[in-house]
């Protein structure tokens, strides 16, 4: 989960290669990009509340992009297969501990605050959250 906001991303995986043996194996877990569909209204409320549009990585290119980046960096990308889990925000706790875990430097508390408030109301049992997520398995060729 980390390949979109570590930085710089070149400096990063020409570090993961010099350590990674040869014919070793990196799998990634990274978050995949928003589709329209069902749950897509509690993100909704949660962005607008922040004042954002999507999150602010670093590294966006790192998610659904991950496959392209690695081949760039000497990887043979195996599997890339995107997948959607949903999580129950079913009371205020629930949308409070999703808003506090979500990567947001640089906004302002009263904004994170406001998403939480935001979340809270639209939370109920059975209302859940869409996230999209991308699962990338890469091996480091053996040279020869």
């Amino acid at each position: 989960m980390c390949f979109p906001v570590l930085t710089p991303l070149d400096a990063v995986l020409a570090e993961v290669t010099r350590v990674l043996r040869p014919g070793g194996t990196l799998v990634s877990l990274v978050p995949s990009r928003m589709r329209f569909g069902r749950g897509l209204r509690g993100w909704w409320r949660v962005t607008r509340a922040l004042g954002i549009r999507s999150q602010p990585w670093p590294n966006p290119d790192a998610r659904d992009g991950l496959p392209k980046i690695l081949r760039a960096h000497g990887f043979v990308v195996e599997a890339s297969e995107r997948r959607v889990f949903r999580r129950e925000i079913a009371d205020p706790r629930a949308a409070a501990l999703l808003v506090g875990g979500l990567y947001l430097p640089g906004i302002a508390p009263e904004s994170v605050e406001a998403a939480r408030l935001a979340l809270a109301t639209w939370a109920r049992p059975g209302r859940r959250l869409p996230f999209p997520l991308r699962r990338v398995v890469a091996r480091l060729p053996v040279a020869g």
